[in-house]
């Protein structure tokens, strides 16, 4: 029977190199890899000004093809009084494009829906919607914004921690502009009446303030409050009529919901550190069990031959 000593020697042996061979194949077992993954369900964000009963809702539908690098997705926006129900819709879109797992960025044209019964439009989305860059540590980033159909810059804020993830905080401040020079559209233009028995045009002017919550780690939106202003003025700005005014943010539940789904992805870095905390503990218990083992077994044959030695001088 074999010593006490050799059993735990081969026990953390064992253990050891199950521990080594596990931290070598944990990048393929465990999910450290922050891009978009393909089987999100939370993927609806409301943001609602409750005085106002207004609401602008976003959902992201993740769809083929689809491969490690690249995904295409389809966005549907909605702007809606009340409960959303079809006689209270404002407006809605769908914006349909590739986008790059990682970085958040498009890789192809946007196709835009936007009006019933007018023909699709083709738009570039510059900079990042509801990705960010995976881990992104940038001061500025471009952020997409569907009214001006444009990337406007947001500030890097103090990260903060939301259900204990640890976020990036941007803020975007986009100051009044003519949106009726961006592009054509029906909503962006209006002929009113002058005092004096005339006419004029007035433009549509979009102005907003949005703090937005990326998840670190897979540099998704989790969280948001906007401010929206938008106004009919003239070609110099001036203020004629009043639009949309919006004072919205999202429920905690539904940022808890999108937070508690992520917590399966940890950052590559964290996962990077772990996987050689393991590989170290593992290598260090294998050169002690190791060292057990023939240790022990010198012991053993010794102790068996100055045994032998004494039987035969009897």
């Amino acid at each position: 029977m074999l010593p006490l000593s050799r059993v735990l020697s081969a026990l953390l042996l064992g253990l050891g190199i199950a521990l080594v061979a596990g931290g070598f194949l944990a990048p393929a077992l465990i999910n450290a890899d922050g891009r978009l993954p393909l089987d999100l369900r939370n993927t609806t964000w409301t943001i609602s000004d409750e005085k106002e009963n207004v609401s602008h809702q976003l959902h992201l539908q993740v769809q083929p093809p689809a491969d490690e690098d690249t995904t295409a997705v389809r966005i549907g926006s909605t702007w809606f009084r009340g409960q959303g129900a079809p006689e209270e819709l404002m407006t809605a879109q769908t914006w349909s494009y590739s986008l790059d797992r990682v970085t958040g960025e498009a890789t192809t044209p946007a196709t835009l829906t936007h009006t019933i019964g007018m023909p699709a439009a083709q738009v570039h989305v510059d900079g990042h919607w509801l990705k960010i860059p995976v881990e992104s540590t940038a001061p500025t980033l471009p952020i997409f914004d569907e009214t001006l159909r444009a990337a406007v810059p947001a500030q890097r804020m103090e990260d903060e921690e939301i259900e204990g993830r640890p976020v990036n905080h941007y803020r975007q401040t986009i100051e009044p502009t003519n949106v009726a020079q961006r592009y054509a559209g029906l909503a962006n233009t209006k002929v009113v009446p002058t005092p004096e028995g005339g006419t004029e045009q007035l433009y549509l002017f979009h102005s907003a303030s949005k703090d937005l919550y990326f998840d670190q780690v897979t540099g998704l939106l989790v969280d948001a409050r906007v401010n929206v202003d938008q106004f009919y003025g003239r070609a110099d700005g001036a203020r004629v009529e009043e639009g949309l005014k919006f004072h919205g943010a999202m429920h905690d539940d539904q940022t808890a919901a999108l937070i508690k789904e992520l917590s399966g992805v940890h950052g590559a870095s964290a996962a990077q550190w772990w996987r050689w905390v393991v590989i170290g503990l593992g290598a260090f218990l294998s050169v002690i069990g190791l060292l057990g083992a023939f240790l022990g077994k010198g012991r053993s044959t010794t102790s068996r031959s100055a045994g032998g030695s004494t039987r035969v001088r009897q």
